[in-house]
C-alpha cells in the first residue's frame, strides 16, 4: 500500500522519505490511532458517568443529607 502525508497544500509518498521518515511516518499512524482509540475511551466513560450519576438518584434519601463540610463527594 502506499502511504501519503499532506503538509501544507503538498502531497508526500512516504515510500521515498529516507528511513528516518518512513520510521517517523510509521510513529505518527501509530501515535494517531492511539488517540483515536483513547477519544473512543473518553466518549465511553464520560456516556457511564452520566449514566451512573443518574442511577445514584435512585439512593438518595433524605435522611442521608450531610448537615457538614467533611464529606468528600
Amino acid at each position: 500500500m502506499n502511504y501519503r502525508y499532506t503538509d501544507e497544500d503538498k502531497t508526500y509518498d512516504v515510500e521515498k522519505l529516507s528511513g528516518e521518515g518512513q520510521a517517523t511516518f510509521n510513529l505518527l499512524v501509530t501515535v494517531q490511532q492511539r488517540m483515536d482509540g483513547i477519544q473512543g475511551d473518553l466518549t465511553i466513560l464520560q456516556a457511564s458517568a452520566v449514566a451512573l450519576h443518574q442511577k445514584m438518584k435512585e439512593f438518595l434519601d433524605d435522611d442521608a443529607i450531610a448537615e457538614d463540610d467533611e464529606t468528600e463527594e
